[in-house]
């Protein structure tokens, strides 16, 4: 074996072994047995191929296919069940990351994968041992390699490092192989350097902290929805139905190493312009155990089941009942209007709002926050769930939460509607804090660790709260997309609190939504889809001047819910980096218009007993104490002497100044840089390489008279023209010293049949070489760093 053909074999194997690599790693086996004996195989075939005459390769090559396809026919039977035992494991691992049911086959006792696994391997390496022989097979093989990768990026499968690593490298150093060119192993460097690169960066990179880079998401979208409705089981695995797993009791939370978005389309809406992000619920549940969250049993209802008689989802969404009962009484509509600013009326606050298509499959709804939305889909103040399509039109309010408060605290309107509402809402409310505040004793022991979490009562001091977590979280946790299983035995929010400390959304808000439960706020787990207003304001608009927004899953998203007394559930976003998000809980509206009745704002139920102190000092104060409370020291303070202070975990070096640690890819930049000097010397190298090796190969001194020629054109002097111009121009150029010697020697050789000698070929190269130098010692630098690496000269 020639030392090029011996190159070529051992870069297919490595990619052979990558390759294999990675379609047994969607099995959930280990994959290193068979990438060895891929290797081995391949490296083996190679060998024997070499050992005989070229024009006996091919045949023996075709001869090996036959054998394979003989088997696959003469044992279809025991192929076909030992191919449907792999399936299981195969599906097993695709179906992880989504949220789909399949029926797994049942097979007999004893049935084994290994044939066909013996025979996917043998298979695989048919297709690279023709690469080591064939460019077309080198090709056929690049693309078996990126079909293998597709497999796993459309499903959202990450493969082991060495095997992308190797894999990839395999199918970047193709054209190289392809080309050739003035190196004599052209995709050697090429396959090492993309070999290097790709294992420093999943050295830098951890799976835990792989942000997907936006030319794959581009990529990966392109193929979704190319591929996607062909598929109908798995959907592309958006970040939708991965957004979705664990609730309503379906799957666990943590049960994957992370989400991955694909740009898939999940619905498409109009909307008016808003100030506020925009949240569409899928689903909202109050109970969690063994890392699900869940409905509240029915047995829970017990007592209160006359409150959703005829449920249209009054409880589900209060805020758009409740401006509902105000718009229809002309008395109601201009009291809460005293509290709007710029003159608002309430019929300004309603705004349009259509959903034109839900393309994924799911039992749920996509309803924002205050819709007027009616339907007999609710059961009690659970999300509603319709097996037909989700489009609908209705319109949403603005909700006034601040002056909702302010008005209802002083309202004492006789309306019926009004009456009926207050009082079903307060006994609504005894029913809310007496269930949505249970934690779990697998989250106690994760909430304990954090320190003593003091209740708050008031309405300031709920407001005060939901910025303290929101600021705890924000500090101490980190938001990645693939922050990795949660162990087995472990509970996913107090693993996320205590240990991983990193986590998506579906972390941050579960932790958050136990963070408010031990401060005596009532709280629920909420997950669907969000958009910033900003994506909404630069949205196209219809001709009813309607905003047209395609939300995809890269919106998809769990939030907390808390319980605002007099409004219901409202949004509080805890995952940091999601702007334009208000605190749920308001600051109460002062009177704005007139002093026809609209009171001014309320206090808070703590503060009511100091009522006595003057109106100017009561706001002094307040904001004294509001300043005191956002102090960053307030942490360190002594657990007694702040009800307000934020969990918090405990120092664990009190006294020592806080310092950022060095990150630890910052100790692989040597080797970045190394690898990178590398790669340029070996490029500037190439050349002389060439020019030392071309008196003892034929083929290098082919490509040495290459080099000549593109060395020839870099310098203005055209390759075309007769002997005589040729030779004229280049004595008309100093930097081309004697090459009129060289010109006479290769036509000699030519016309007369006989090969240049050793010593011929060796004056040749120096001719070259002198060439080369003189056009070099003209050059500026710069000059020069195109010369080399660009122009490759």
């Amino acid at each position: 074996m020639t030392k090029t053909a011996f190159f070529s074999a051992f870069l297919t194997a490595l990619g052979s072994a990558g390759t294999v690599s990675l379609l047994f790693s969607y099995t959930g086996q280990s994959t290193f047995f068979f990438a060895i004996l891929s290797f081995l195989l391949v490296m083996a075939g190679s060998f024997l191929l070499s050992a005989l005459p070229e024009k006996k390769r091919f045949p023996l090559v075709a001869v090996l296919f036959v054998c394979l396809a003989a088997v696959l026919i003469l044992f279809h039977s025991s192929m076909e069940k030992s191919f449907t035992a792999l399936s299981i494991s195969f599906l097993t691992t695709l179906k992880e990351p989504y949220d789909v049911e399949l029926v797994i086959p049942h097979l007999p006792e004893g049935t084994s994968s290994m044939a066909v696994e013996v025979y996917i391997l043998l298979l695989l390496s048919w297709f690279f041992l023709c690469a080591s022989i064939s460019k077309v097979g080198a090709i056929l093989s690049s693309l078996l390699s990126l079909g293998v990768l597709l497999v796993g990026f459309y499903f959202g499968i990450n493969p082991p490092s060495l095997a992308l690593a190797l894999s990839g490298a395999y199918m970047i150093s193709l054209p190289a192989r392809l080309k050739g060119g003035s190196l004599s192993h052209a995709e050697v460097p090429a396959f090492l350097s993309a070999l290097v690169i790709g294992l420093i960066l999943s050295l830098v990179i951890p799976e835990s902290r792989y942000e997907q880079p936006a030319i794959l998401s581009r990529m990966q979208e392109e193929i979704v929805s190319f591929v996607d409705p062909y598929d109908p089981i798995f959907h592309a695995g958006n970040a939708y139905t991965g957004m979705m797993k664990g609730t309503a009791g379906r799957q666990k939370l943590g049960h994957v190493n992370g989400i991955r978005y694909s740009g898939r389309i999940i619905a498409d809406i109009e909307t008016s312009d808003t100030s506020r992000r925009l949240y569409l619920r899928s689903w909202s549940g109050g109970e969690y155990g063994n890392n699900q969250w869940k409905d509240l049993p029915d047995d829970r209802y017990e007592g209160v089941k006359h409150l959703f008689d005829k449920n249209n989802g009054e409880w589900y969404d209060q805020g758009a009942w409740l401006m509902e009962v105000i718009a229809r009484s002309p008395a109601l509509s201009q009291t809460l209007s005293n509290y709007l600013e710029n003159g608002q009326t309430v019929e300004e606050l309603k705004k349009d709002f259509t959903v034109d298509a839900v393309y994924e499959k799911t039992r749920f709804l996509l309803l924002p926050y205050d819709a007027s939305f009616g339907a007999p889909l609710f059961a009690y103040d659970r999300a509603p769930i319709s097996r037909e399509g989700k489009a609908y039109s209705t319109y949403v309010w603005q909700l006034p939460s601040g002056a909702l408060i302010s008005m209802m605290d002083r309202e004492n309107s006789s309306d019926p509607y009004f009456r009926t509402y207050l009082d079903g809402e307060k006994e609504y409310r005894r029913f809310v804090y007496s269930h949505y505040l249970d934690i779990p004793d697998s989250v106690k022991e994760g909430l304990s660790a954090l320190g003593p979490i003091t209740p708050v009562s008031s309405l300031s001091e709920k407001r005060q709260r939901v910025e303290d977590i929101r600021r705890f979280l924000a500090s101490n946790y980190r938001y990645t997309t693939n922050p990795g299983r949660t162990p087995e035995g472990k509970d996913f929010v107090t693993y996320f609190l205590t240990e991983s400390k990193k986590g998506y959304c579906t972390s941050f808000a579960s932790a958050a939504v136990m963070l408010l439960r031990a401060s005596g706020i009532p709280a629920r787990y909420a997950a669907g889809l969000t958009v910033g207003a900003d994506e909404i304001k630069d949205a196209p608009i219809s001709q009813d001047g309607l905003h047209q927004y395609s939300i995809n899953d890269h919106h998809a998203h769990a939030w907390a819910e808390v319980y605002v007394d007099g409004l219901g559930w409202r949004p509080v976003e805890m995952t940091p980096g999601y702007d334009g998000t208000d605190n749920p809980f308001p600051v109460p509206a002062d009177k704005q218009k007139n002093d026809s009745g609209a009171p001014d704002a309320p206090v808070d139920e703590k503060d009511k007993n100091s009522q006595s102190k003057p109106r100017e000092q009561q706001k002094t104060q307040e904001q004294q104490n509001s300043q005191e409370q956002q102090e960053p020291n307030q942490q360190n303070r002594p657990n007694g002497e702040s009800s307000k202070n934020p969990p918090q975990l405990s120092p664990q070096n009190p006294g020592v100044p806080s310092s950022r640690p060095l990150p630890k890819g910052l100790l692989l930049l040597p080797l970045i840089l190394a690898a990178a000097a590398a790669f340029i010397l070996f490029r500037l190298s190439a050349v002389n390489r060439l020019i030392r090796h071309a008196p003892e190969s034929k083929s290098a001194f082919n490509r040495l008279l290459d080099y000549m020629d593109r060395l020839a054109l870099y310098a203005g002097i055209s390759a075309k023209g007769t002997y005589e111009e040729r030779k004229k121009a280049f004595a008309s150029d100093k930097r081309f010293k004697n090459f009129d010697r060289l010109m006479d020697m290769l036509v000699k050789s030519r016309f007369s049949g006989m090969p240049l000698s050793k010593e011929e070929k060796k004056e040749a190269a120096a001719i070259i070489k002198e060439a080369r130098k003189n056009c070099l010692d003209g050059m500026s630098l710069m000059e020069k760093i195109r010369f080399l690496l660009v122009h490759k000269l």
